[in-house]
Formats: structure tokens, C-alpha cells, sequence
């Protein structure tokens, strides 16, 4: 087919200007290769998930299997009792919030059938709460009955532990201004020992695990790990800038690992996907664009800074509940690039490879 001469003039033009766009717009720098994981045995590789359904009949297999393919050998099952304000004394189930036992009971085998361990993990969820009020600044008005109530509410689930054979039990989260208590929950650990042979350990906020005075009753130091990487700033920097601001928080906690004698296992680590994360890990009631890019640095600084800690004996990614995908804002790293981040860390990778 001919081509008339002033057509051939302008294809040579929009070639050429679109040559010139080429080669003057910046290319976005890849990622470089995360290195081999080292292979750890004894550290759980875990990710949490909450358990939200009400119906007990309702399944979290596919949730499970999701969390089994990324590699993970442990899941963090999370289940809440509330109170109604920071003051109050009385713990109880609260109806669209607390699953019902039967539930539990069904995702503890659900998990187990996936061939995942299972970390039962309970927290207090607070009704009503004024500024800067949260389950880490409780004070009952009478800190017996608190104490009675909560020892019902670790009982109950230390039981149901026990029944369905879950490996570990968490006996507390973030509970900053009760943990001081030594004797107290000294006292309720060997409680929970007479009823419950897995491994115990409890949840510091990532701000207050210097004031536990009961490390040394537990198989582990469980901390959160929301640390504020940056603290100023809407955007999250570089891998190399976050991996630099983990190094004194991860130097800190072994200092005090090798000190009480304890490995130390993030409990709860895990970013939101937007552009802020970095600065409020912590606060998930923000509502802000989605920031995959954003989510996937911090998971791969994560690995950077812990995946060789000798101390690190567990973590548990922060939380698998939820749509996930491209239009997820929220923590889930399901369907994200974050996903593959830890399917390099847990070993998912690899064995495709092989």
C-alpha cells in the first residue's frame, strides 16, 4: 500500500516524539533482590488472622489456605471480649464482635488441617473510649473485680486451647497500665499452666515492653511491632532509610531478649496500605489512598532488618482479614505486592522454584 509523502512526514514525527518521550521521562529504579532467606526451624513464621464471623458455622479455610500457601507453618487466630470503658471492671462477649466458641473451635481445625500450628491469641476491645483512650490505659475502678472478670475471660479461652490442641496461648496484649501487677499475673499465668501445656507468652506494646515484670514466667517475649519509623512526613521513604530506622529497635530488644533470657516474637507487625503507614503503623482508623507501593517497602524493610535476628524465634504479619487487592487501603497483604514479599520470606518461593 503506497503512503502519500506529507503521511510519511508526520509518522516520522510522532515517531520521533515519541522517542524523545522515551528517553527523557525518568525510569521508576526496581527493587533490588531480596537475599535468600536463612533457614530458621525454630522460629514461627506466622500470620495473624481475626476472626470476625458470626456464624458459627461460617469457614475460614480459605482464608487458611491462603495464609498456608504464602509458607507460614503458624497462624495467630484473634479473639476478642470487650468492656464498655477504660473504668469498667467487667469483661464479657460482646454480640458482632466476639465469635462464638463453636467458631474457634472450627478455625483451630480448619488450621490444623492446613498443617498450620495455631496461636490463640484474645484481646480486650473497648466500647467507649475518649481521646487517647485504649485497652493499653485501663483503669478499673476496681482493679480486684477487673483482675476476676479477666481471669474468667484467659480461663475460658486457655480452655478452649487446650481442648483443640493449639500450640501457643497468648495471656494478655498491650495491656500497659495492668501488666505492672507482677504478682498478679504471676498468679494467673500458673493458672493457665494448670490447664493449658503450650507455650505462653504475652504482647507489649511496641512503646512499653521495658515495664513487664513477668517475662521470665513465659516461653517468650512478645512485643507489637507498630514502631514509628519516621516521625514526620506523609510519605514512606526507602527501603534503605527504614531498614537504618529498625536498627536501635531491634538492638534494644535483643539487649533486653538476652537479658531475661527469652527469644522475642512480634506479635502483631504488619502496615496499612498507604502512604502514611510508616509514621502511624499503629492506627488503622485512617482512611487514606490506597499505597501499595508504600505497604510492600515496609514489608521488605521489615525482612531486611529481622529475617537474620538469632533472637527473632517468631512473628506474626498483621492481618490477613479482609478484601485485599489493588483497592484495599487497610492492613491485609492479601492479593498485594506485600504478598510476595512474604512468600519469599517464608519459603514459598523457593520451592516453586525447585
Amino acid at each position: 500500500m503506497k503512503v502519500a509523502a506529507p503521511a510519511l512526514f508526520w509518522l516520522l514525527a510522532l515517531f520521533l516524539a515519541c522517542s524523545a518521550c522515551l528517553v527523557t521521562q525518568p525510569l521508576q529504579a526496581a527493587e533490588p533482590m531480596l537475599p535468600v532467606p536463612p533457614v530458621r526451624p525454630e522460629m514461627a513464621q506466622g500470620v495473624a488472622l481475626g476472626l470476625h464471623f458470626q456464624d458459627p458455622e461460617a469457614s475460614y479455610e480459605g482464608y487458611l489456605w491462603e495464609i498456608a500457601r504464602t509458607g507460614a507453618d503458624t497462624v495467630s487466630l484473634v479473639v476478642s471480649w470487650s468492656q464498655t470503658d477504660i473504668r469498667a471492671t467487667e469483661l464479657a462477649p460482646r454480640a458482632g464482635e466476639t465469635p462464638p466458641d463453636e467458631g474457634v473451635r472450627r478455625a483451630i481445625a480448619a488450621a490444623h488441617k492446613m498443617g498450620l500450628k495455631v496461636l490463640l491469641f484474645p484481646i480486650i476491645m473497648i466500647e467507649r473510649r475518649g481521646p487517647g483512650e485504649w485497652r493499653g490505659k485501663l483503669a478499673p475502678s476496681d482493679r480486684d473485680r477487673w483482675y476476676g472478670s479477666y481471669r474468667s475471660f484467659l480461663l475460658h479461652y486457655a480452655a478452649i486451647a487446650a481442648e483443640c490442641g493449639a500450640e501457643q496461648l497468648s495471656v494478655g496484649s498491650e495491656l500497659g497500665t495492668m501488666q505492672v501487677d507482677g504478682d498478679r499475673w504471676r498468679a494467673l499465668i500458673g493458672e493457665v499452666r494448670a490447664v493449658y501445656g503450650g507455650r505462653l507468652l504475652y504482647s507489649a506494646n511496641w512503646d512499653d515492653y521495658e515495664s513487664v515484670p513477668f517475662w521470665r514466667e513465659l516461653d517468650a517475649m512478645g512485643v507489637t511491632g507498630y514502631h514509628e519509623l519516621v516521625r514526620s512526613g506523609t510519605t514512606t521513604p526507602a527501603v534503605a532509610a527504614l531498614v537504618a530506622a529498625w536498627q536501635p529497635i531491634v538492638a534494644d530488644l535483643r539487649r533486653l531478649s538476652g537479658l531475661i533470657g527469652r527469644p522475642v516474637v512480634l506479635t502483631e507487625v504488619g502496615y496499612t496500605s498507604q502512604a502514611i503507614a510508616a509514621r502511624h503503623p499503629w492506627d488503622y482508623t485512617r482512611a487514606g489512598k490506597v499505597d501499595l507501593a508504600a505497604q510492600e517497602r515496609l514489608y521488605r524493610a521489615l525482612y531486611l532488618a529481622w529475617s537474620e535476628v538469632p533472637e527473632l524465634g517468631g512473628l506474626y504479619l498483621w492481618n490477613w482479614f479482609g478484601d485485599g487487592g489493588g483497592g484495599d487501603n487497610g492492613y491485609t497483604p492479601r492479593g498485594k505486592p506485600s504478598e510476595k514479599v512474604i512468600r519469599h520470606w517464608f519459603g514459598a518461593e523457593q520451592e516453586r522454584a525447585q
